[in-house]
């Protein structure tokens, strides 16, 4: 594909197409979804209302963790003894973060990055030594050992001569800290990208920037109305619908018209950037927080950011981003749990804030984690599907389930092709300035993106598909040239780039910039 355009369908050439499925939702559960459906031989039409991985996708912890969360509570043994039901849950999310753990590190190397990991284990806290080791010797026995934990007890002298735990509060308490190999996205965007083109080269048909709406359905077909950004419209026809939109799944649901119940849960999760000194690069640290929540410092780059929050989320969903509350518990939680760091609001370079598609459940007040397909069947929608609660670490396995699923009522049209999964990497040898120093994407490949790639603003070329936005604070002069080489491809006038670099600019503010907050609040 490289330096070759790739024809993109647009809403003209499917009016009044029928396909076996469409899933609506371009985020990676979505676009891993169309991908595997695609390779199984399914006609598949994959829609987004705004760019693809622009929602919940890019915005998460971005671990690809072993599972370990999913046992941490309070009081462990004792939770667990009161809810067995919530203990089998745990173990099979746990088993489906160790496999896909070590399917993405296998297949995908290039975009899973190892971080020497550390759990402190207090004299007075939940955990004891031994269940730590109970607890990594039960993960290692989820998945095939070739992708290993590396996990290790180390005592309290050891562990202290650690950069990352010396910095702990506390440490007159510690008693062990438990040291392994953990792994993080890199990055999110960027595999849900690539799954989109994996799924188009399968045969799939994807469109961005595209609203559709849930029609009826006759004779096994259910109508789906399409709408563009140019206020194009079309309609085509579904044997399945799959609604992979996440938090907004609710609100596409309830446009067709039908009264359903429920399905999900948002609970936001915020974070923090810093730069600590070197010795601290490649070391991470998992802890509770005061909420008895998981707590994390994690190295990105040259950079560590830390977090999340979970709190409830009702607010906009068009519009999330730190507020001055989420950053005054992150340092207040960072200054208790790390103090050794002395992270302060003006030690902090960005933010960024996710809401979690969990699943409504009455029974969990911060939604239930557990990954569930809904059929809609019983709310009226026969033929329609919706996912809660599947996290970016399992996107594969929630695709897998799509065609499970599908594979019991419909029949494919076309053959089954296989999937490599191999990452899609930025050009070589192409003559071509970098669009910043240090950042491993040229102008060639951002030509490749508008091109081939559905990029059509700034944000979603530096920060979804080049991965750069996170750790690069761009200039005039950088925005610039790249907003050339789109003007150029988009046909842009002067005025309208002009206007696209400055609504990079404040969706950079608004999106990751850091709040204002009270001035006791600051010196935290």
């Amino acid at each position: 594909m490289d330096g070759v355009t790739v024809e993109k369908p647009d809403l003209k050439m499917i009016n009044g197409r029928a396909f076996d499925v469409v899933v609506i939702g371009g985020g990676i559960v979505g676009a891993s979804s169309a991908r595997e459906a695609a390779a199984a031989g399914y006609s598949v039409l994959l829609v987004e209302k705004g760019d693809f991985a622009s929602g919940s996708t890019s915005r998460s912890s971005r671990l690809l963790h072993c599972g370990l969360r999913y046992f941490e509570a309070p009081d462990p043994l004792r939770y667990f003894a009161r809810h067995p039901a919530r203990f089998v849950t745990s173990l099979r999310m746990a088993r489906q973060a160790m496999h896909a753990r070590r399917e993405m590190v296998l297949t995908s190397p290039q975009r899973a990055r190892p971080i020497d990991f550390f759990f402190p284990i207090y004299a007075d806290g939940p955990y004891t030594p031994w269940q730590s080791d109970l607890a990594f010797g039960l993960l290692k026995r989820l998945a095939p050992a070739d992708v290993p934990l590396n996990y290790s007890r180390l005592s309290k002298d050891a562990a202290l001569e650690q950069p990352m735990v010396a910095v702990l509060a506390r440490t007159d308490q510690l008693r062990a800290a438990a040291r392994f190999t953990e792994y993080q996205f890199d990055w999110p965007e960027r595999i849900c990208i690539d799954a989109v083109l994996d799924a188009e080269e399968a045969g799939a048909v994807a469109l961005n920037y595209t609203r559709a709406a849930l029609g009826d359905a006759q004779g096994g077909m259910r109508k789906i109305a399409l709408q563009g950004p140019d206020g194009a419209t079309a309609q085509v026809a579904a044997r399945s619908v799959m609604s992979m939109a996440g938090i907004w799944i609710d609100d596409v649901l309830k446009g067709s018209g039908v009264k359903v119940q429920r399905r999900v849960f948002g609970t936001k999760g915020a974070h923090i950037v810093i730069r600590l000194p070197e010795r601290y690069r490649g070391q991470g640290i998992t802890t509770i927080n005061s909420h008895g929540e998981p707590f994390y410092c994690i190295p990105w780059h040259d950079l560590h950011y830390i977090g999340p929050t979970e709190t409830a989320y009702e607010g906009d969903l068009n519009d999330i981003h730190v507020d001055a509350a989420d950053l005054v518990f992150l340092l207040s939680e960072t200054a208790a749990l790390f103090p050794g760091l002395d992270v302060t609001r003006s030690d902090v370079l960005r933010t960024w804030a996710g809401v979690r598609p969990l699943t409504y459940d009455p029974a969990h007040p911060k939604g239930n984690r557990s990954r569930m397909l809904h059929d809609l069947a019983q709310d009226g929608l026969k033929g329609v599907f919706a996912m809660t609660g599947a996290p970016i670490m399992s996107h594969r396995g929630a695709g897998r389930e799509v065609v499970t699923k599908l594979r019991s009522a419909v029949t494919p049209e076309g053959s089954a092709t296989s999937l490599s999964y191999e990452p899609r990497l930025p050009l070589q040898d192409t003559n071509t300035p970098r669009i910043a120093p240090g950042i491993d994407y040229t102008l060639a490949d951002v030509r490749q993106a508008v091109r081939n790639e559905h990029a059509r603003s700034l944000m979603g070329v530096l920060y979804r598909r080049s991965g750069a936005g996170l750790r690069h604070a761009f200039s005039d002069d950088e925005l610039g040239r790249v907003a050339d080489v789109m003007a150029e491809e988009l046909h842009w006038s002067s005025k309208e780039k002009n206007k696209e670099v400055d609504r990079f600019k404040q969706q950079t503010e608004r999106l990751f910039g850091v709040p204002s907050v009270p001035e006791e609040a600051a010196k935290q």
